[in-house]
């Protein structure tokens, strides 16, 4: 019963102790310098693969269709702390953070991106497990 006792004591230490919102650096060499991502929670992972999926043909041959694209970019938004993809200039040359981040960064770079953040939020690198 003791060991129980200590394993629960330790895990709930762990727990309590644990950062809830892993940060990273990540270097993008094509522009030389570090974005800085943070963890996503899974209710705000969710929400972007809702965001993300539409429906495409009618009645036995309906199918959930995830766009890939969008789902790498509204991720990226979430999750980085540095850039800020809000900011006004982005804004006033894009419209929108997640039109900045197709318009700046290649397909590569978004994948890239997008893997690093669901990483770091738990996830294995195979985004197919999180997808399906």
């Amino acid at each position: 019963m003791a060991i129980t006792d200590n394993r629960q004591s330790s895990v709930l230490q762990a727990l309590l102790s644990a950062d809830s919102k892993p940060q990273k650096d990540v270097p993008m060499k094509r522009l030389g310098v570090d974005f800085q991502i943070q963890a996503l929670d899974g209710k705000t992972i969710n929400k972007i693969q809702e965001q993300c999926t539409h429906y495409t043909g009618k009645g036995q041959k309906r199918e959930k269709v995830m766009d890939e694209e969008q789902f790498g970019a509204l991720v990226i938004q979430k999750a980085c702390l540095i850039p800020d993809w809000s900011a006004r200039e982005l804004i006033d040359k894009y419209g929108s953070p997640t039109e900045a981040i197709l318009g700046l960064l290649l397909a590569g770079e978004i994948a890239k991106l997008s893997a690093e953040i669901l990483g770091i939020s738990g996830f294995d690198s195979d985004e197919e497990e999180i997808k399906n």
